[in-house]
């Protein structure tokens, strides 16, 4: 991977003197940013291009260049590629589209692609793409003209799906005043992913800060495992979330765990730290430039009252508290300030002082409180005669917030005139909204808390390599009750006494042998919902009850159940995804399962640990507990449950959904009982 990024040679194909031609325009970006290499334009028409000669064909070329890009006919791209096989050149960047993107179009193409890059060992970017931006040694790949006044280098780099993005990107790393180090257009990912992106910058010394874009995820699980072993936040910005529905009426795990959930769930998994947009992307920059957020107390200074109420209203909509500031620190101020005109508390509203070194004392003292984590510095900017105690205020509260190691987050608005040049000015991150600061704030602290939780914890998923996961696509059909039940009991869960009978008088006999009270459940034909469609009756006390039922009830075949001692109902279920494959599901059970959708979602396997957490994570924990005289549920039990549910889903990716709804869970120390379940298998052959 290091050859795509610092390669010392560069071929761009598809090359003429024409000034709107593309491929010049890749040419002449190399210059403007000053790559040093040798650099071998390529175009049928020949010709010379800033001094240098284009060659006519790949095999005119003297030299056997590190890297090439190509911007010509999708048609003619497997011959090109096959001769930079034969010339020696195993890295390739494919800027050209016309490869499938748009359903059927090019698929033959695409195939002679792939087929070629495997004959001679070829890597590549793309297809459909504008690739490579290294802002180190200058390597600038995108097919239209770039300015590098415009770019200013820092320690952020970009993984994007889409050009766009990274277009709108570039524009908005220069209005924020934020530098970066690469960006990868990933296109349409033929070969390289965001994985193989993700493993090379994890590891990049000039990488600090990643940044992706995602519409689909190749791999999710080799996706997770890349951020558990990085201390370096990365961010997410998952688009194409719609939620597939094809099952939804059938299964409550597959209602309640659709792909953009399961991305989520599996993302928040694994640390990385997922956005809703451009701007929440960048903003998570900047606050990723100053010192991680290491505590959930802060302290607030403005200069305006209205400035403290909302800054207030934002600390505790995002997580955080105000911290209780000591008498020393209040003594501090009220030397510093008219007597009797500021009110003594957090926030601290700073408005009837116009001395900028005053601010700076006051920011510094507040930093030194063993009870503050952050600071948030609202500014009041009046007028262009503050530019110059601005600049100084924001030059003091970065070099603070490095010196005592707590985020210094620093909130202005100025004139439109001003605004992009104070920026720069400052070279400090600058928020003109309390909402938007303390978000960022808050994914800071999520982060620290991230990377707490999975140090010293041999973290991963395991890969689905050797297991195939069964394509969802194909036909589907539901598991018998019976056999059902006995995949769960061969994975040691609880499942209650059961079985299968044919007429009364074999129901009878099993009803003899199980014990009453019992259930009596339609099991053939299959009924996906049977209490809703009369197929269940419960807490049969007795033989002549029994009888009743037997004639009351339609099927061909029963399922008869020990009547379970009441608990508290949950439901774990798990399904197929297409992204992170077997994922587990944990929730309030019943009824309220789809009343209140409250549940926890984790990449199966899981262990112990994580299954307590997830335990935990649902708003609906307490009802677990000792509460209103109560005894607290066997929670021991159900997090072994928790474990094998998901131990059974990774075993047997042919498990397209799976319900276990309810589980009973008694009270501590009684355990768990299974008393209905049902499975959606892939159809075999």
């Amino acid at each position: 991977m290091r050859t795509l990024f610092y390669p010392q040679s560069v071929m761009v194909v598809g090359v003429s003197i024409d000034r709107f031609n593309l491929g010049k325009q890749i040419v002449d970006n190399l210059g403007r940013f000053g790559f040093q290499g040798p650099v071998y334009p390529v175009g049928h028409e020949g010709g010379e291009l800033n001094g240098r000669k284009i060659s006519q064909r790949i095999e005119d070329v003297d030299a056997v260049p590190e890297l090439a890009v190509f911007l010509i006919p999708a048609r003619y791209i497997p011959d090109a590629l096959d001769v930079c096989g034969e010339k020696g050149i195993r890295y390739a960047v494919i800027e050209s589209a016309g490869f499938n993107e748009y359903g059927g179009v090019g698929t033959d193409l695409k195939q002679k692609v792939l087929d070629v890059a495997e004959k001679w060992g070829i890597r590549f970017v793309g297809p459909n793409c504008i690739s490579i931006i290294n802002l180190e040694n200058g390597l600038t790949l995108p097919f239209v003209p770039l300015d590098p006044s415009m770019t200013k280098r820092g320690h952020v780099s970009v993984v994007a799906q889409s050009g766009g993005v990274i277009f709108d990107g570039i524009r908005l790393f220069g209005l924020e005043n934020i530098g970066f180090d690469k960006l990868i257009s990933m296109g349409n990912k033929l070969d390289l992913n965001e994985n193989d992106y993700l493993d090379f910058l994890v590891s990049d010394p000039g990488t600090h800060i990643i940044g992706l874009y995602l519409e689909d995820i190749s791999d999710g699980r080799a996706l997770m495992n890349h951020a558990f072993q990085t201390e370096k936040p990365i961010l997410v910005l998952k688009a194409n979330t719609n939620a597939s529905s094809s099952t939804v009426a059938q299964f409550h795990t597959a209602a309640l765990a659709g792909d953009d959930q399961v991305a989520d769930a599996a993302l928040r998994q694994a640390g990385l730290l997922r956005v809703q947009n451009m701007q929440e992307l960048m903003d998570c920059f900047k606050i990723f430039s100053l010192p991680l957020m290491k505590g959930s107390r802060l302290a607030v200074l403005c200069r305006s009252g209205g400035q403290a109420v909302l800054f207030a209203d934002a600390t505790h909509r995002h997580g955080f508290e105000l911290a209780q500031l000591s008498d020393g620190f209040f003594e501090m101020v009220k030397k510093e300030t008219r007597a009797g005109v500021i009110r003594m508390t957090n926030p601290l509203d700073l408005g009837d002082v116009f001395d900028v070194n005053i601010h700076i004392g006051i920011m510094e003292r507040a930093l030194q409180e063993e009870e503050v984590d952050g600071l948030i510095f609202g500014h009041l900017y009046v007028s262009e005669m503050e530019l110059k105690p601005t600049e100084k205020l924001i030059q003091a509260a970065r070099s603070l917030s490095l010196r005592y190691g707590k985020p210094v987050v620093f909130a202005m608005i100025s004139e439109k005139e001003l605004w992009v040049k104070m920026k720069h000015m400052a070279d400090f991150p600058i928020f003109h909204e309390s909402d938007y600061a303390l978000k960022a704030l808050s994914i800071s602290y999520r982060h620290f808390r991230n990377r707490s939780r999975i140090a010293g914890r041999k973290r991963h998923v395991p890969l689905l390599e050797g297991k195939t996961q069964e394509d969802s696509s194909r036909q589907s059909e539901m598991m018998h009750p019976g056999e059902t039940f006995n995949v769960l009991k061969s994975y040691d869960l609880p499942v209650t006494d059961f079985r299968i009978v044919k007429t009364a008088e074999e129901g009878l006999r099993a009803a003899e042998e199980i014990g009453y009270p019992v259930v009596l459940k339609i099991a053939a034909p299959p009924i996906l919902h049977k209490t809703e469609a009369g197929g269940v009756r419960l807490n049969i006390s007795g033989q002549e009850d029994l009888e009743r039922v037997f004639r009351e009830m339609e099927g061909d075949e029963y399922l008869i159940q020990k009547m379970a001692t009441p608990g508290r109902e949950v439901i774990i279920g798990g399904k197929q995804d297409n992204e992170f494959g077997p994922v587990v599901l944990f929730g309030l059970g019943g009824v309220f399962v789809e009343v209140l959708k409250d549940t926890a979602i984790r990449v199966a396997p899981i262990d112990k640990e994580e299954a307590g957490i997830m335990i935990e994570e649902i708003k609906g924990a307490r009802l677990l507990d000792d509460f209103r005289g109560q005894p607290p549920a066997d929670k021991e039990t159900l997090v072994q449950c928790l474990v094998k549910v998901s131990h059974l889903l990774f075993d047997h990716p042919e498990i397209k959904n799976l319900d276990i709804n309810p589980m009973i869970v008694g009270d501590e120390g009684e355990g768990c009982m299974i008393v209905d379940a049902k499975i959606e298998r892939i159809a075999f052959p």
